[in-house]
């Protein structure tokens, strides 16, 4: 019975991991090439100071961008894309001397970035293409 009981434990535990390697490998990869999709996105810098962005105004191509943030800034900071009052886009608590990577899909039309401390110039990105 014993050896009943060991056997049944062994084939639970190796039921258990054969769905955790199952899982983890679907949550590596997706059915949608999500890599070749940030390949096909266009990198664009921008740097965040202690009184604004560089550039203060973007133009890029509608749809996929990915935004490469360097914060040469004395504090950590956010930097966010708005349509009008609406968060689109956002990288939070980047520290000082950081680099992160956004990427955004974007419509054509105007967004405003925020460019790290409230009292900061806001920037402008304007996204040329059709709205689709």
């Amino acid at each position: 019975m014993m050896q009943r009981l060991f056997m049944s434990h062994s084939k639970f535990s190796l039921s258990v991991l054969a769905i955790g390697l199952v899982y983890l490998t679907s949550a590596c990869t997706s059915p949608t090439s999500s890599s070749a999709n940030q390949a096909e996105a266009k990198e664009v810098p921008v740097t965040v100071t202690d009184t604004g962005c560089e550039p203060g105004q973007l133009t890029v191509d509608a749809g996929r961008t990915t935004f490469v943030i360097t914060n040469k800034s004395s504090r950590a900071l956010e930097w966010e894309i708005l349509e009008g009052v609406m968060v689109v886009e956002e990288r939070e608590n980047i520290a000082p001397g950081f680099v992160q990577k956004l990427g955004a899909e974007l419509k054509a039309g105007e967004y405003i970035m925020t460019c790290g401390l409230r009292s900061n110039p806001k920037g402008k990105i304007v996204v040329m293409g059709t709205k689709s």
